[in-house]
């Protein structure tokens, strides 16, 4: 009996009841001592919220009260004539498809309205420098390990994620700002060259620009600077401070050429952007070096052969520590010690 219950219900979910069985679905649905009735329905329609026809919405609670409407008009029932029972439960079989069907048609014409963002990365491998185009045609360059996300069409404001450093050529459009979002910083522009340095291993950010103009705030919105074309804004993410200074913008966005320049710049700085240029860890271990600043231009010079056109023409000493590897086989980055070279000193006085 319960088994042909069930296929009458499956029938009538697919819409391919006869006359015949319809009649024999409303007497088995109308007997007030089949038990199975209810437990049936509860099972199709759990089977029907299992389809997956519109998984990000729950309509479990929709079944609940449904199914508890049921009960209170079963506990009636003995006040209830036989034949309004029977109405009642063939009004539940046919009600819940039809139901089921609202709620789906509902849900699926609100997701039309929705229009879902598609975003694209850009991933530079280490020791390399990667071109990018945006698609307002905005055009930069990304440097070595360096990330940036932004999407794929650009509704409104223009707005980029990225970490690590890169060098940004904005298209104007004062009707639509563009963002360069950092994880510390929000970098407002209309049109405007810039270069951004970002990375997840530095307890500072870094902006310079070159031309135009920028603002400067914090994640939250709190204005930080104003920036005019030469200057260098400054961020300690540990102490929360910004620092603003001239510079000259080209010591800063030559990377993207290939060059590697340093105008008057201390040994800290220098061993800083080595490192980062390189993917190395140079390391300054003597503080007489901090003494010293440092003019020099290299391009598409490998790092040996920088380190010793440094020590050549400067009074530093250079060595690197052997490199161990970890358990799965893989080497640490390169480590190289800087320190003061004593004997040359008296030549750079």
């Amino acid at each position: 009996m319960k088994e042909q219950l069930s296929h009458l219900i499956q029938k009538n979910t697919e819409g391919k009841l006869t006359l015949k069985e319809q009649i024999e679905l409303s007497e088995q649905l109308s007997d007030d001592k089949n038990s199975a009735a209810d437990e049936l329905l509860l099972q199709d329609w759990q089977e029907r919220l299992k389809s997956g026809i519109n998984p990000d919405h729950d309509l479990t609670p929709v079944l609940d009260r449904v199914h508890h409407q049921i009960r209170i008009n079963e506990t009636e029932s003995k006040k209830q004539s036989s034949w309004w029972i029977g109405f009642q439960r063939v009004a539940a079989i046919l009600i819940l498809p039809l139901l089921f069907s609202f709620l789906a048609y509902y849900f699926m014409q609100g997701k039309q309205t929705v229009n879902p963002v598609s975003f694209a990365e850009i991933q530079c491998p280490m020791g390399v420098r990667t071109k990018f185009q945006l698609p307002d045609g905005s055009t930069g360059y990304l440097n070595s390990g360096s990330r940036l996300k932004y999407p794929v069409t650009f509704n409104g404001e223009r707005k980029v994620e990225l970490v690590g450093e890169a060098f940004f050529d904005v298209v104007h459009n004062e009707k639509a700002p563009f963002h360069v979002h950092t994880p510390n910083l929000d970098i407002k522009v209309l049109g405007t060259t810039f270069n951004v340095i970002a990375n997840e291993d530095e307890h500072i950010e870094e902006i310079v620009l070159q031309t135009g103009k920028v603002d400067v705030s914090s994640l939250m919105g709190k204005p930080l600077a104003v920036m005019n074309p030469n200057e260098q804004i400054t961020l300690d993410i540990e102490k929360q401070t910004v620092e603003k200074k001239d510079v000259e913008a080209s010591q800063y966005t030559s990377w993207k050429d290939g060059k590697l320049v340093f105008l008057n710049e201390n040994m800290q700085q220098m061993a800083r952007r080595l490192s980062h240029w390189y993917n190395a860890e140079v390391v300054v271990d003597d503080k007489q070096l901090d003494n010293y600043t440092f003019h020099a231009t290299f391009i598409d010079e490998p790092l040996d052969e920088v380190l010793k056109l440094l020590s050549l023409t400067t009074p530093l000493s250079y060595s690197e520590e052997k490199r161990a590897s970890n358990a799965d086989g893989e080497y640490q980055k390169r480590r190289i010690i800087l320190r003061i070279n004593q004997s040359k000193i008296n030549q750079f006085k």
